[in-house]
């Protein structure tokens, strides 16, 4: 653990005279967003554009925390104290003002042009004050979406990522929620597709029964000859849908959601063009739901 986040007895004072975050919300962020985790974001006013990153330690007051195994919640005096175990004593802390996530910085040398999608100025993706909206990977009665703050760049000087720039982010404890998905409409069809792992991968033939904007249902066809799918849960496939009716087809990527007897459920976040995987924005979106909809399967 390190002070890195405040200075001493100045950020403890100044956190006593704070209000405190609310104990219980704050149990759930943790479980939906533990240390190790990978999530996406998205920039504010551009949902459309999403990144992959992964939450590498906690900001817990002034003190960093780095795996689950350093903080423990005590619910046996009712309302949650957190525990930090720094392997010496325990240190509880009777209230959290400040709780935030650190997540490495790969603004610099980003592959994919960032200021070019989100017309974002030179200050790049992380700019101090910008808000950014987090999505967890774990889906139960919804996906956790939390919004934080940019606090400040961190060049770490110890610890496990010393020597490496971290971006710290403020959580805004009060907007987490769970967004259930299926409140985009869920439009009904059957037309034949195929799924695979990768490029390289066999194809397994498949059909669509229902899609909506970001997430597409498929029933797997157990008859065809490329044996049984060894799919997991949060697995990432590829879709493809030939359309030749409509002179159409797409090759989009996504990730298990969940998986029932017989179905999947796939949300999207890429498609192959030109043998090159691309993010799968707002405008794919209402592309590929604009030609679905045209289909003669379609249940509009």
């Amino acid at each position: 653990m390190s002070n890195m986040l405040g200075q001493g007895r100045a950020a403890r004072r100044s956190a006593e005279s704070e209000p405190a975050l609310d104990p219980e919300r704050l149990v759930e962020l943790m479980r939906c967003f533990p240390i190790g985790s990978k999530f996406r974001y998205y920039p504010e006013y551009h949902k459309e554009i999403t990144f992959e990153s992964i939450i590498i330690a906690y900001g817990i007051n002034s003190h960093l925390v780095y795996t689950q195994r350093d903080v423990r919640v005590d619910t046996g005096r009712g309302a949650p104290v957190f525990v930090l175990e720094d392997g010496r004593n325990d240190r509880p802390i009777g209230q959290i003002c400040h709780f935030s996530l650190l997540i490495p910085d790969v603004s610099v040398g980003d592959a994919r042009d960032y200021r070019r999608q989100s017309d974002t100025p030179r200050g790049g993706r992380f700019r101090r004050g910008d808000i950014l909206t987090l999505m967890s990977i774990f889906s139960e009665k919804g996906i956790p979406h939390v919004n934080t703050t940019v606090r400040k760049r961190i060049l770490m000087r110890e610890g496990y990522y010393a020597n490496h720039a971290v971006i710290q982010l403020e959580v805004l404890l009060d907007t987490l929620n769970h967004i259930d998905q299926r409140q985009q409409r869920r439009v009904k069809t059957s037309i034949p597709a195929s799924m695979q792992f990768s490029e390289d991968s066999p194809h397994y033939p498949c059909t669509l029964v229902d899609f909506t904007e970001t997430a597409l249902r498929v029933r797997l066809d157990e008859s065809g000859e490329s044996g049984a799918v060894p799919l997991i849960e949060r697995r990432n496939m590829i879709v493809s849908l030939d359309l030749p009716a409509q002179s159409r087809r797409f090759v989009l990527t996504g990730k298990v959601l969940r998986r029932d007897t017989g179905h999947f459920v796939i949300a999207l976040n890429g498609k192959i063009r030109d043998g090159q995987v691309r993010d799968f924005e707002l405008i794919d979106a209402f592309d590929l739901k604009a030609t679905l909809l045209q289909h003669p399967a379609t249940l509009a």
